[in-house]
């Protein structure tokens, strides 16, 4: 089975490749040419059939990932930056096109669990403070996870306190209070393997169907 990895170059494509080199023929879609596969510049150029599309890249190839889906490529994502209209558009063009398409702003089983738990204390308390923390190689502030946790909460992203510090671990921390008590909700990347154990599952979900 052929993986095309869009972003391969990156700190995520290259684990990704690390993971899944020996299950599958892997090529890279990337601006930059890895040094072990062959990369090309766009789907048009890459032979054989592609099984599956793995995105972690950045939200200027999101016109490739249109062009994956009305190819009928199944499509896992993680990449941050898309507006939440994009993410919808793609969404509903899987659907027209009868094919798979997952994306997920933070693929670590954790925050499966920090979502849910956040649906538990959002409607009992009144007042929330919402800090993320990343290092400062982290582009995008508010981080994705933030913003999607954000929605969830229906709060603006004005709400959310970023901080970037030097080699700082990925951090996400809602304080739910009133006036007699706290709630500290905290989830935190301890090793970035946690992100491709969520990923893993994904991913065998799409061969499964």
């Amino acid at each position: 089975m052929q993986m095309v990895i869009l972003g391969i170059c990156g700190k995520m494509g290259s684990q990704i490749y690390e993971k899944y080199k020996n299950e599958f023929s892997i090529v890279g879609l990337d601006m930059i040419r890895h040094a072990d596969v062959e990369t090309y510049e766009n789907l048009e150029q890459i032979p054989n059939p592609i099984d599956v599309l793995v995105d972690f890249s950045s939200p200027d190839t999101y016109e490739i990932l249109c062009q994956g889906i009305h190819r009928r490529i199944p499509i896992l994502s993680g990449t941050t930056g898309y507006t939440f209209e994009q993410i919808e558009q793609l969404e509903q063009m899987a659907i027209e096109n009868n094919t798979p398409f997952v994306w997920k702003a933070n693929y670590a089983k954790g925050i499966k669990l920090f979502s849910k738990l956040i649906e538990d204390c959002k409607d009992e308390f009144e007042v929330l403070d919402f800090v993320e923390i990343h290092a400062t190689s982290k582009k995008d502030a508010p981080s994705g996870t933030a913003k999607v946790l954000a929605r969830r909460l229906n709060i603006p992203e004005q709400k959310i306190q970023s901080l970037r510090i030097n080699q700082a671990p990925a951090i996400h921390e809602i304080i739910f209070s009133s006036e007699d008590e706290r709630v500290f909700l905290r989830h935190e990347i301890i090793n970035k393997k946690a992100f491709i154990t969520g990923f893993d599952e994904e991913l065998r979900k799409i061969f499964r169907s």
